[in-house]
């Protein structure tokens, strides 16, 4: 366990670190994912219009575009496209690695106004898009799988922005 706290940033002044540390994981891990394959990120954007899974159909594939043919008619044909496209999940992911990366920096140089700034700016605009997503286009139905995000943007802007003059001299 000694050789594992050496890795860890300091919590001299709190636990605002580890917390950056645990949720740059969490975002550099989502963003691989996002990477990798559509199923995880349609779960979270209305996945309405994906297509069943087949042995020669792989709608959570990111190296093709399929819109799906056997969706429910929506009442807005125009919407009646998957959003979630293996463009828009890249694009997605390499946001996310960025936000992370900004996040670890921000985690082991807490003190450092420039990084706390721009972690707080990561949250801050993250709460922005998922809040953005829900109920102004709608593409997020809250539920469950929503939980972390949320949870994670609107608590760690809260957090930094309470914690600021705590740790920012």
């Amino acid at each position: 366990m000694a050789g594992l706290s050496s890795f860890l940033p300091s919590a001299e002044d709190g636990f605002l670190p580890y917390y950056l540390l645990l949720v740059s994981v969490a975002a550099i891990g989502n963003a691989v994912q996002n990477l990798v394959t559509l199923h995880y990120t349609r779960r979270i954007y209305n996945g309405l219009f994906v297509p069943r899974a087949s042995a020669r159909n792989d709608p959570d594939s990111v190296a093709k575009l399929q819109p799906s043919a056997d969706a429910p008619p929506p009442k807005d044909k125009s919407a009646a496209v998957d959003q979630v496209t293996p463009l828009a999940a890249r694009l997605f992911g390499v946001y996310t690695i960025l936000a992370g990366v900004i996040r670890v920096y921000g985690a082991y140089r807490v003190n450092d106004p420039v990084l706390y700034q721009l972690c707080l700016f990561t949250h801050l605009l993250a709460a922005a898009h998922f809040t953005s997503e829900a109920f102004v286009f709608k593409t997020v139905n809250l539920g469950w799988e929503h939980a972390f995000p949320f949870a994670a943007a609107f608590s760690g802007s809260w957090w930094m922005i309470q914690q600021y003059g705590n740790y920012v001299q």
